[in-house]
């Protein structure tokens, strides 16, 4: 994958062979309104409002520029809704056949995380571009462009993973086997070829490092800060370690485990980006509450004055760098148990919820349940070196071990003092913990199912932490 340029300039530069077939140009278009139930406030609802029409402007300026600009020869396909359904790519793969759309086409996405979903399973259907890992020699016919203009849209577009198709009978994210997929999940670690991510200005993309959480019942919305952007990759990146001890400590090396380990050093350096950016909401959270919350602020200060001193106050276009290479990482593209969560859960009993902030919430609970599973674990791990470069940067060390049980503390902490909600607080009402642990286990019968039986990368032991850790992070 190659990515976060400028769609212009990835045109400019790729001209003679985009026009020379047609590309199927799939966009986001605003819905037909915000809703207007009691539980959306009116400030709310500006809000709305105002993020459909950046959207829409970024949409639209993009189609000019390939369709007008560039004369690109295009047909283009549009998606309304939060999420794409297996109806919507049938009708644009139905679209795209009777285009001519084959060998050597190009796919374009264009917008939210809906169209780009919409994109990558078109393209993963159209084209054979997905292979093992280890396949050098494979090259796709088709080739899948992905331009972003919101949150949700960058994270599916820089993931390595299926895309998410709701179904709406089971109130689930699903994802999208094509057969290029199922073929190559026997191999144990995917690579979607030729995709290339483009990273334009946007409004969108502009966020707040730290904003009080105002609960859902007073007419709040989990609207989502750097703060969450950098809890969410915690999570992710605290994961992958996770499931490669585990992978080790049971003598598995496949070709995902292997590949995996070669990026260790990226996982400690994006980890350590993140603990700076909890740390920097923290303090402003503190400074927000006449410095009641008592956190460190010499520790805080001194990063606030490096970050001010090189200009470079935390955005969202580092980390989102940085993170681009873990989420093609093989066993992103399996699924990692955050994500799974998300997919299970957040269409029927969080349907307010940012997937982002839903991934932050979940960074107490599974560092809670890393250190209740510590005592399993080798002396040395990937999520030791992990925590020891959160626990670090965040300056609250002071000489002592680190171990997960300091992860543990430290990520209570600092995810309270950053106001990020708990699951519990992201919900409406009480959720019932034995009809979300019943939704859980239906979806994993469902995916095992989609993908024909065959293991998508999953640890023997890994349905039990999917409990574990949803148990605690209700109960915080």
């Amino acid at each position: 994958m190659a990515g976060l340029q400028p769609l212009r300039s990835f045109v400019g530069q790729n001209l003679a062979r985009l026009r020379s077939s047609p590309c199927l140009l799939v966009s986001s278009v605003p819905p037909p309104g915000p809703s207007t139930a009691a539980s959306i406030s009116p400030d709310r609802r500006q809000r709305l409002h105002a993020a459909d029409a950046q959207v829409h402007a970024f949409v639209q300026r993009n189609i000019q520029l390939l369709t007008l600009e560039f004369n690109l020869r295009s047909v283009p396909c549009t998606i309304s809704s939060a999420f794409p359904t297996l109806e919507n790519v049938n009708e644009a793969l139905s679209l795209a056949n009777r285009a001519g759309i084959k060998a050597g086409g190009v796919v374009v996405g264009v917008g939210d995380g809906a169209a780009i979903d919409l994109a990558k399973a078109i393209a993963d259907s159209l084209f054979d571009n997905v292979a093992p890992i280890n396949d050098h020699n494979n090259n796709p016919n088709g080739s899948l462009v992905l331009a972003p203009c919101t949150l949700a849209g960058l994270w599916a577009a820089t993931s390595n993973s299926p895309a998410l198709m709701l179904d709406t009978k089971e109130e689930k994210l699903l994802p999208h086997f094509s057969p290029s997929w199922r073929e190559a999940i026997t191999s144990g670690a995917i690579c979607r070829r030729g995709t290339v991510v483009t990273m334009d200005a946007c409004p969108q993309l502009s966020m707040p490092l730290y904003s009080p959480f105002l609960p859902l019942k007073r007419g709040g919305a989990s609207t989502h800060t750097m703060a969450h952007v950098a809890a969410a990759a915690l999570t992710i990146i605290l994961d992958m370690a996770r499931s490669l001890d585990d992978a080790m400590n049971t003598g598995t090396t496949n070709n995902s485990v292997v590949e995996l380990q070669q990026h260790l050093e990226e996982m400690k350096a994006v980890a350590t980006m993140c603990s700076e950016v909890l740390q920097l909401a923290s303090h402003e959270a503190n400074n927000d509450n006449g410095g009641e919350r008592g956190t460190d602020s010499t520790t805080s200060n001194h990063i606030l004055a490096q970050n001010l001193l090189v200009g470079t106050i935390p955005r969202l276009s580092p980390l989102i760098e940085q993170s681009t290479l873990l989420a093609q990482a093989p066993l992103v593209s399996a699924g990692t148990l955050p994500q799974k969560l998300a997919n299970a859960l957040l269409p029927a009993y969080f349907p307010q919820c940012h997937l982002v902030t839903f991934l932050a919430s979940i960074l107490p609970g599974l560092c809670d349940a890393l250190s209740s599973a510590s005592s399993s674990r080798e002396e040395t791990s990937l999520v030791g070196d992990v925590a020891n470069s959160i626990i670090k940067c965040d300056g609250s060390d002071n000489g002592n071990t680190i171990n997960e049980s300091s992860l543990s503390s430290w990520a209570s902490r600092v995810t309270m003092e950053a106001d990020i909600p708990s699951m519990s607080q992201l919900a409406y009402g009480t959720p019932d913990v034995n009809a979300l642990v019943n939704s859980l286990d239906s979806y994993e019968t469902i995916t095992a199912n989609l993908n024909g039986g065959v293991s998508h990368g999953s640890g023997q032991n890994d349905h039990w932490v999917l409990e574990d850790v949803l148990q605690r992070s209700l109960n915080r």
